[in-house]
């Protein structure tokens, strides 16, 4: 199939991630990606759907464990669906993703692995582990520069891994502070609270192991950032010469772990130039709620805002992440920042 445009989704993945991109390469054929799977309920009601009229998927990305991006992915390749489609290339740092009992829970030592379902699925797929060691890779003219993780983040996860026999849950781990002391402050001043996570990148290894990554399209660029930690984004943008005077400039920002107060920060943002950013939750889980007004407040008030209108969206329904965590923004905030928060799942280069 001929194409001479992108579009992409982020699709309605619970609290979790899935994102469909549809591009095309040097000779204008179709190029078709696929950025994790969100949860077992993003396949049943909407990744499904969207998949049944596509027969190649040029690549497929696992950005990490965590369930709610990965076990989206493993309900895929236990359909028949998947027999259906050709995948030629598949990115995942992770030894063995295996489940057990329910569709939120992971474990690294015991059930399915999805690395077997993948090879018996898909015998002739090209697997491959991703690190910033390898930079920068060009597929069809299509070109992706990689932010994360570092190889020693990825031997760590693999250390973490061989060490534990426990499952592993969801962890979203949003430090959430008393929300109506938060949902009562301006944007403005929010957004000079200093960036201070609650752990250290060894002890949120999965979120840190992310594959993140500026997607160079032939006609969009997006910076995909999976759950990936600020600190490690903000080393890899400066080791590529970016800097507060000579900023990344993308098309989009898909906003890293879904908004949460600790994977965004100033100093991240102050090296990147976009007019448009993508929040992708449902308002997250009973115990772990986002997006963090404190991370719509450092977005709105970046330092690298121009005069132009900046748009933040949301793949949810804005009133149905207020019925879920409160009103994390309200009519009030729109009154300075010239800015804007709209619902959407489809995004081209034209929309911009």
């Amino acid at each position: 199939m001929k194409r001479n445009s992108t579009e992409f989704a982020i699709l309605p993945a619970f609290h979790g991630d899935c994102i469909l991109i549809k591009t095309y390469d040097i000779n204008n054929d179709e190029f078709i990606i696929l950025i994790d799977g969100g949860t077992a309920q993003t396949f049943r009601y909407t990744l499904k759907a969207e998949l049944k009229d596509i027969n190649h998927i040029n690549l497929l990305v696992l950005t990490h464990i965590d369930s709610d991006h990965i076990a989206g992915l493993i309900s895929l390749f236990k359909s028949s669906l998947v027999d259906e489609i050709t995948i030629d290339e598949i990115w995942m740092n992770h030894p063995e993703i295996v489940e057990i009992n329910n569709d939120e829970l992971i474990s690294t030592k015991q059930g399915d692995s999805l690395k077997e379902l993948i090879l018996l699925k898909s015998p002739d797929v090209k697997l491959l582990e991703i690190t910033t060691i390898d930079k920068s890779i060009i597929i069809g003219g299509i070109e992706f520069v990689i932010l994360s993780p570092t190889p020693q983040i990825k031997e760590e996860l693999y250390r973490q891994w061989q060490l534990s026999n426990l499952p592993k849950t969801n962890n979203n781990n949003v430090n959430i502070s008393s929300q109506e002391e938060i949902y009562s402050n301006s944007l403005e001043d929010l957004s000079k609270k200093a960036f201070s996570p609650d752990k250290s990148i060894n002890n949120d290894i999965f979120n840190s192991s992310s594959i993140s990554f500026i997607l160079k399209c032939l006609d969009v660029s997006i910076l995909l950032l999976a759950d990936s930690r600020p600190e490690i984004i903000t080393q890899s943008l400066r080791l590529n010469y970016f800097s507060e005077t000579k900023p990344l400039e993308v098309d989009y920002v898909k906003v890293s772990h879904h908004g949460s107060l600790n994977n965004t920060s100033q100093e991240q943002l102050s090296l990147i130039q976009s007019n448009n950013f993508i929040i992708s939750t449902n308002g997250g889980t009973a115990d772990h709620k986002h997006p963090s007004r404190e991370t719509v407040a450092r977005i709105v008030y970046n330092s690298q805002r121009k005069d132009k209108l900046l748009n933040i969206y949301f793949n949810h329904k804005i009133n149905d992440l207020k019925k879920r965590i409160g009103d994390f923004i309200n009519d009030t905030d729109f009154d300075k920042g010239n800015w804007n928060a709209i619902s959407k799942n489809w995004f081209r280069k034209n929309d911009i």
